[in-house]
């Protein structure tokens, strides 16, 4: 077991790059459609750019924080895709340039003959299945290696990494950054009021949230609450087994507590794991500047000592 909380001065001669991140693959970006659960998701797709197609490369499936969308983890996607990987990044059924689903809504004779587009709410069970999807499309590559598949997410997809991985033994590693494991441990102190709300939806008496909705301080999207009650990322660390799992945190976290979330759930992994906290940030500081660098190159290293054997793009079968 490794457990690393670095001091400013350690991660910057470690980690901070004065350059490139890593020697630099060519790459290629395009975009595909992938289809979970009968719904049109969008992904970006970074892959290396080489003239020999029979070589394979692990995978890498990154997905967006609460609100975010896959254009907001482009540099991030291109960075780690230089480094010999094939980089699926996605937008969420109902988020960025994904179809939605459409739902039943009661007309104004209280009677449900109506329907609307589902858009821009956090559905973590959903989000969870799109994930599924984008490894059932990277998995089928030719250009992928199937044994060899991490996890990337960040904010509240952080959490979905952990849940997801534990359910697809695909899932060799992840990286959690800046992550939400849900509700942490106050989930039980609210799962009745949930799954009320959840009754009422059951019956038709309370619609689904309205596209953008703002219910959780300045977040954009409303949670499917229901939902959120069976979503317990740190219930699932404990069928993490064979899965190698980095944590990157910020120190001067002000949305939760760090203890209650990715260093709770890191300490109940007892595989190959690794905990970095990046001193003088707080949360959003990590998606820029000299904090993104030293997370993405940590996210690479990370990959790189647990999906591949040797720098060459071949990887372990």
């Amino acid at each position: 077991m490794r457990f690393y909380v670095t001091t400013a001065s350690l991660v910057l001669t470690l980690l901070a790059p004065s350059g490139p991140l890593l020697a630099e693959v060519p790459i290629e970006k395009k975009t595909a459609d992938i289809m979970s659960d009968g719904t049109r998701i969008h992904a970006d797709i970074y892959r290396p750019k080489v003239g020999d197609q029979a070589l394979k490369y692990p995978a890498i499936i990154m997905s967006h924080g609460w609100g975010g969308t896959a254009n907001l983890l482009s540099e991030t996607a291109a960075d780690i895709a230089q480094g010999g990987f094939v980089v699926v990044v996605i937008d969420y059924r109902g988020w960025g340039r994904s179809d939605s689903r459409m739902i039943q809504v009661k007309n104004k004779d209280n009677k449900f003959g109506k329907t609307r587009e589902l858009r821009e709410v956090v559905d973590p069970l959903a989000q969870a299945e799109d994930i599924f999807s984008a490894i059932n499309w990277a998995a089928s590559d030719p250009q992928v290696e199937p044994s060899s598949i991490g996890l990337w997410g960040t904010s509240f997809s952080g959490g979905l990494t952990v849940y997801v991985a534990a359910r697809d033994k695909r899932v060799k590693a992840i990286v959690s950054q800046v992550g939400s494991m849900g509700w942490g441990p106050y989930t039980d102190r609210y799962v009745r009021e949930w799954n009320t709300k959840g009754g009422q939806r059951a019956r038709g008496e309370i619609d689904y949230p309205q596209p953008g909705a703002k219910e959780v301080g300045s977040l954009t999207g409303g949670m499917v609450w229901e939902k959120l009650a069976r979503f317990r990322p740190y219930e699932d660390a404990d069928q993490l087994k064979n899965v190698a799992a980095l944590f990157v945190v910020a120190k001067n976290e002000e949305l939760f507590r760090n203890e209650d979330h990715s260093l709770a759930v890191f300490n109940k992994l007892s595989g190959a794991k690794e905990y970095l906290e990046i001193p003088n940030i707080k949360h959003y500081d990590i998606y820029s500047g000299p904090a993104r660098k030293t997370a993405t190159k940590a996210a690479i290293n990370w990959f790189e000592k647990n999906l591949k054997t040797s720098p060459g793009g071949s990887v372990e079968n």
